[in-house]
């Protein structure tokens, strides 16, 4: 029983009983002035015993605290108070009932007799001949029975219980059960109730490459910000993983994690190991630093050891720490950057140690005209073969002007990019040379419909034609290095693209409660092409003057559909160059998933589908990842799961090269889930 609920049925008789009244009886308000209710039969006070005494129908109420029961005692010398007799006890959610409820005011423990608590934060339901309330949050329980269901679907009945709400929940001679039979026996049992130091529930398991596999996880917490999991994973055929990771919260500004995995391979001698490390510090509003290293010991780690089809196929991982400082139109960062290829050896991979850039942006010069600037100083380094070191400085000057739909926005720059070796010796080379350019804009648009109390408001379908126009000269750059985007942004240029958006901008309320419309895009259409004047096509096999038509659709309705798609149109070869669509319906209990990438050169095309069901309790889910063009499925899934209001069993059936895996997971609300699998 809690203190504050003892202390209120003491608080009550006295405030009753002092009043005088016999039957039936309301009391006067107590200290604090809180209302307070107490009817019963009968009312009498012991003053030689100092005893206070409520029979028949004891009703007491005070602020969402109810007390029922026939019998109600205070012994205000001992300060034991003790109810009997269909006892009934509800705090706002909670609840008591019991044969016998006894509490000692002055320690606030006390035991319940016969009784079950109801604890509607966590659905807690617990059971017992004695529910013995030990301290605030410690209680003692025996031949009792633990569930969070309403229907008892699943329970842990134990001889005896010690449970710190706090901390740490132990029984002995503990079954677990379902559906009344016994389906789990140990004579001694532990768990976390809270966030506390613990074995978690182990994961065995069985697939065709690994055989039988378990993963026990042991968790340590070291203080309210801190914690930390050790993990254990054992594959018969390929060896044991011991990792680890670290938690911790200095404060909101200080704040990150660590993770390590050390792999023994069986009859290999060979170590391997998988290194991560996040944090994040904010030293001020303005100043900041990151940092994200991501390791392995080698590049078919993740290729041989992963089981998700998306870390397996990485090409590569990087490491990236950085630390930025920003002012209202500007910031710096230095940046460290270490890139580890996951195709090959990583000696000939080209990083970033460091580079410091400075921008400016949008820092008004005069009028409607305005500066932008972009320069950093990199040092390239490459485990074989030499480095290099880059400075490139990028300022550019642009105005806008418009009214009434149209804009006309012109710019100008220059670019000087510096190198200490060129690309075919150790000579220093450099590149330099002067762009301009100018974007026109117009924008017609037309609203249609009217705001109503729900659902689509007003519609504006707006046409927004627009003209880009880029001049680069031609710049010599046979002997500059190509390290990243920097080096190859000097191609000769002059080129005029046009682009035609169509676009639906409506105005959406999902019910009468909510307060305001939101606006969003619901269609956006997209066309473009670019038209080179550099480009000579008289030359057989050079370049084209006009480039692919690129079309781009995005449909986001509020609701239970989403389109998105883009295609490239050569107009030379009359034939798509490239195209990928993307669709997702969720309506009822129906969800459907697709999407497909196709290049023409070099061929490939790809299809991901996936789909749910959900009926009643049961939900099933499917999945299918496949390489079209080469007629090869990259990855299925398959997936079963019935869910209750307090437990859960679920099948999951995966097919990838090389392996078929299953697993049937049980989860438990409120204290885990344990899993198990065979192929």
């Amino acid at each position: 029983m809690k203190p504050r609920e003892a202390f209120i049925v003491a608080l009550v008789l006295l405030a009753a009983l002092a009043a005088g009244t016999p039957r039936h009886a309301l009391a006067e308000e107590p200290p604090k002035k809180i209302p307070v209710t107490v009817t019963a039969d009968k009312l009498d006070y012991d003053r030689a015993s100092d005893v206070f005494l409520a029979v028949g129908h004891v009703k007491i109420e005070q602020e969402g605290v109810r007390l029922e029961a026939e019998k109600v005692v205070l012994n205000n010398k001992t300060g034991v108070a003790v109810a009997e007799g269909n006892v009934y006890l509800q705090d706002k959610g909670d609840v008591v009932h019991a044969e016998k409820l006894q509490v000692n005011l002055s320690t606030r423990e006390g035991i319940v007799t016969k009784g079950e608590m109801f604890m509607k934060k966590d659905n807690y339901h617990l059971r017992g001949d004695i529910i013995e309330r030990r301290s605030e949050t410690v209680y003692h329980v025996e031949h009792g029975v633990f569930t969070t269901c309403d229907e008892d679907d699943w329970y842990i009945k134990a001889e005896e219980m010690n449970i710190d709400m706090e901390r740490y929940a132990t029984g002995n001679h503990v079954s677990l059960r379902m559906a009344g039979l016994p389906v789990f026996y140990t004579p001694y049992f532990l768990f976390p109730v809270r966030r506390q130091s613990g074995f978690l529930i182990p994961e065995p398991g069985y697939s065709s490459s690994d055989g039988f596999f378990l993963g026990n996880s042991f968790f340590w917490a070291i203080s309210d910000y801190k914690d930390m999991t050790l993990y254990s994973d054992y594959r018969a055929r390929v060896g044991h993983g011991n990792g680890v990771e670290y938690r911790y919260m200095n404060s909101r500004e200080s704040l990150g994690q660590a993770y390590a995995k050390v792999w023994d391979l069986y009859h290999t001698g060979v170590t391997r190991w998988d290194f991560r490390f996040q944090h994040q510090e904010e030293f001020a509003e303005d100043l900041s630093a990151r940092a994200d290293i991501n390791l392995v010991s080698d590049d078919l780690y993740y290729y041989n050891l992963e089981k998700k089809l998306e870390t397996k196929s990485k090409p590569y991982i990087d490491s990236n720490a950085f630390y930025v400082e920003r002012w209202n139109t500007a910031s710096l960062y230095l940046l460290g950057q270490y890139s580890t290829d996951l195709t090959r050896t990583n000696e000939t991979t080209v990083q970033k140690l460091p580079e410091l850039r400075y921008t400016i942006y949008e820092e008004t010069v005069a009028g409607p005209v305005h500066m932008n600037f972009d320069g950093t100083a990199t040092n390239f380094y490459k485990q074989a073969g030499p480095g290099a070191r880059r400075v490139d400085f990028n300022p550019q000057l642009a105005a806008a002007f418009g009214s009434s739909g149209l804009s006309l926005t012109p710019r100008a720059g220059a670019k000087a990019t510096f190198y200490d070796r060129n690309a075919v010796s150790a000579e220093p080379t450099e590149r330099k040379y002067v762009y301009a350019g100018a974007d026109l804009n117009a924008r017609i648009s037309r609203v249609y419909g009217s705001d109503g109390d729900i659902g689509y408001g007003r519609i504006r379908h707006s046409i927004e034609p627009t003209i880009a126009y880029i001049y680069i000269p031609h710049v010599e750059q046979e002997n500059i290095p190509l390290y990243d985007s920097v080096d190859t942004a000097a191609a000769a240029l002059n080129t005029t693209t046009l682009a035609i958006i169509n676009r639906l901008t409506a105005r959406y309320k999902a019910s009468k409660a909510a307060k305001n419309f939101t606006t969003f895009d619901v269609m956006v259409f997209r066309l473009s092409q670019s038209y080179d004047l550099n480009v000579r096509e008289d030359i057989p096999g050079g370049a084209r003057r006009r480039s692919d038509i690129l079309g781009e659709l995005s449909v986001t309705p509020p609701t239970s559909f989403s389109l998105s798609a883009n295609a490239a149109y050569n107009t030379y070869s009359k034939a798509v160059s490239s195209s990928s669509v993307g669709v997702g319906f969720k309506m009822g209990v129906v969800s459907v998933s697709l999407s497909e990438a196709y290049i023409r050169d070099p061929a490939a095309r790809f299809i991901i589908g996936g789909t749910s069901f959900k009926l009643g309790k049961w939900d099933m889910s499917g999945q299918l990842q496949r390489d079209v063009h080469n007629n090869k499925t990259q990855q299925e899934n398959y997936g079963l799961h019935y869910a209750t209001q307090c437990w859960g069993i679920g099948m999951t059936y995966t097919i990838s090269p090389g392996e078929t895996r299953f697993m049937a997971m049980l989860d438990l609300k409120g204290i885990g889930g344990r899993v198990w699998g065979e192929q």
